[in-house]
């Protein structure tokens, strides 16, 4: 089976392209304010690369956040808009278990952290020793001293660049731990898991597929009073 993976979610995504579980072709974006500009050329480029048709995919796989409120709503919208076309599930993961699925072979315990800006990350904790990440931690979005602070004492392995730019703070709080240097790219992983959550039947109807922002939007809608609406019918 082909599978299609698209991340949005970062500054370090892209698509991919996978037979099974086994990636055959990616492309990783060069920077992340050209999502709404390329991506569907970055996943024709693809296509054509390795001579696959749209409908020739037999599941999409995206990232579903928490990440970029912008970027989660491109890449979530294009996996959904591929799935209606052709009929075909969407598997939507998290950015964070993703991460953690990349260092599985590395530390049983691998808290992925993301930077949110605003002094903020993304972050959580898995259990890598089995066949699937398990959630220890549940996801969340705060000021970085303030979530590791919160965690049980042991010993983690902290990837991203979330852990990367907060390396002391991480530190600090939990002294038997480490950070490894690391980017947030997860395309391979989401192939890898999409292609497990395939196989166990836990895809679902693109229609169902929603983002996880964890946060609400820098900018939001306020709702129309009547008071509003008389003042701009008198203007």
């Amino acid at each position: 089976m082909f599978i299609l993976a698209l991340d949005t979610a970062s500054n370090a995504g892209g698509v991919a392209l996978s037979r099974n579980s086994e990636v055959i072709g990616l492309h990783m974006a060069k920077t992340p304010l050209k999502y709404s500009e390329r991506l569907i050329d970055w996943v024709d480029f693809l296509l054509k690369q390795h001579d696959i048709k749209l409908g020739q995919i037999d599941c999409f796989a995206v990232a579903a956040g928490p990440g970029s409120f912008t970027g989660l709503r491109i890449g979530v919208a294009a996996a959904k808009g591929f799935g209606q076309a052709i009929g075909r599930p969407v598997v939507a993961l998290s950015s964070l278990e993703a991460l953690a699925f990349r260092f599985r072979h590395v530390s049983s315990l691998v808290a992925p952290v993301v930077d949110a800006r605003r002094q903020q990350i993304y972050a959580a904790v898995y259990d890598t020793g089995a066949k699937e990440p398990r959630l220890r931690v549940p996801e969340d979005v705060a000021r970085p001293d303030e979530w590791v602070r919160k965690l049980p004492d042991d010993a983690y392995s902290f990837v991203g660049d979330g852990a990367v730019l907060y390396r002391s703070t991480m530190l600090n709080a939990m002294p038997r731990s480490r950070v490894i240097d690391s980017d947030n790219c997860v395309l391979a992983e989401l192939c890898q898991l999409a292609y497990l959550r395939h196989s166990q039947g836990k895809e679902t109807g693109a229609q169902a597929v929603r983002a996880n922002y964890l946060r609400p939007p820098d900018v939001q809608l306020q709702p129309v009073t009547d008071s509003r609406r008389a003042g701009s019918r008198k203007s």
